[in-house]
């Protein structure tokens, strides 16, 4: 039987493991923490087709410019005089387009569509992790915001994401926790949320129920290759499976050079702010939008604010100013106190162009690259392991090729 070892247990990589397996292969997932302990455990839940806009798009060079020099803004760019940030960054710019958002966003919707059909698979088979499909509702405070909302709204629905535009009183009748005076909201009734920490403990026992071996505490040292093929070292031991999926995050790019492979992918860290007793609970996720907050009520009772991007932060410390902002924003769209609670924060691997790299790598036989996926690893995880067991049993990718992890290199 073929066997492949899984380098991180983040939800991408258990997803992966879990799909490998039920494909009949023997299964090893290598994870440096505890399986979820990253960026997959305190984040804000969202399965949301109507968020695939990627980060590089046109207002990126606007407003959000500006934003990348603010601190305290919701996209920092914490500028090195690095040659790795200062390459991103240029690429970055350079997928600021109205082409690339063209290209990029059926692929995102696409992928997002994929992964609701089969986090409700995982429900069907007894799986419980919080999965609601009651949409989500993006508020706006200013009327420039609500335009641009309404032109993303209208490009989402010509790639089959439902839109329903909310103006005045409409608003506040589809969410009554919204302040007055808001400019309007859209809804997407299509959308859904879960509790990403039940996921990746659900993940975990499942996999293990399989016969996935989990070795937590038993990060990947590097990678070594052997002519076209990659094995992996870990604690003085080297694993040479018939497949190779690398999938442990922002730390991806780190062990991926160990191979002599370049994966432009830049930390991106996010916070999160869970009352574990909120006073009042949305009826669907909110998305503050001016504010970049995402509000998540969780079945047991919890509220959570999850927002801001602090782009090239390797560090887990948490800026209290950056909290702060978390916390106004949540009480200048709701009607809610943002005081108090547990506050989290985690690294998302952010690409240039904001699509994930997954597949195969030409030159390396047994390696598959899974990561990339900013803020969007709950959404895409699932549909994420289809396409890593496609790539490791016959070396699929086809129609996928804007996902190429070597997609940056010059040939």
């Amino acid at each position: 039987m073929a066997d492949a070892v899984v380098v991180g247990g983040g939800v991408v990589g258990l997803c992966a493991a879990c799909w490998l397996r039920r494909a009949g292969l023997e299964v090893t997932v290598l994870e440096r923490a505890q399986p979820g302990a990253g960026a997959s455990w305190g984040n804000a839940g969202w399965v949301v087709p109507s968020h695939s806009t990627p980060l590089a798009h046109p207002g990126a060079l606007g407003r959000r410019l500006r934003w990348m020099l603010d601190p305290a803004s919701p996209l920092w760019v914490r500028l090195r005089p690095e040659r790795a940030l200062w390459a991103w960054v240029l690429h970055f710019a350079r997928f600021c387009s109205t082409a690339h958002v063209q290209r990029a966003l059926p692929i995102l919707v696409h992928l997002q569509r994929r992964s609701l059909e089969l986090y409700e698979e995982l429900c069907a088979r007894g799986l419980a992790f919080g999965f609601r499909r009651s949409g989500s509702l993006s508020a706006y405070r200013t009327e420039e915001g609500f335009r641009e909302g309404l032109e993303e709204a209208r490009l989402l629905t010509e790639h089959g994401v439902e839109a329903q535009p909310l103006v005045g009183r409409s608003a506040v009748e589809r969410e009554p926790l919204l302040r007055e005076g808001l400019a309007g909201a859209v809804y997407f009734p299509q959308d859904a949320h879960l509790d990403p920490a039940r996921l990746v403990l659900e993940l975990l026992r499942w996999a293990e129920s399989e016969g996935v071996r989990v070795v937590a505490g038993a990060g990947a040292d590097g990678l070594e290759v052997d002519g076209r093929r990659v094995a992996v070292r870990e604690g003085g031991r080297r694993h040479v499976p018939e497949v190779v999926v690398l999938a442990a995050g922002v730390w991806s790019g780190q062990l991926a050079r160990t191979a002599d492979l370049r994966l432009p992918l830049l930390p991106a860290k996010g916070y999160s702010v869970t009352l574990e007793h909120a006073d009042a609970q949305p009826r669907c996720p909110v998305m503050l939008s001016e504010a970049r907050v995402a509000v998540t009520p969780f079945e047991d009772g919890r509220l959570r604010f999850a927002g801001t991007l602090e782009l090239g932060a390797w560090d887990t410390r948490v800026s209290r100013r950056r909290v702060e902002a978390i916390r106004r924003a949540a009480e200048q769209y709701l009607r809610v106190r943002a005081t108090g609670g547990e506050v989290w924060c985690g690294l998302r691997p952010c690409t240039p162009d904001g699509l994930p790299l997954v597949g195969r790598v030409r030159e390396l036989a047994n390696l598959v690259v899974a990561t990339g996926h900013g803020t969007l690893g709950v959404s895409l995880a699932p549909a994420t392991a289809e396409l890593v067991v496609a790539a490791a049993l016959d070396g699929g990718g086809e129609g996928w090729e804007a996902l190429r992890p070597d997609r940056f290199r010059k040939d």
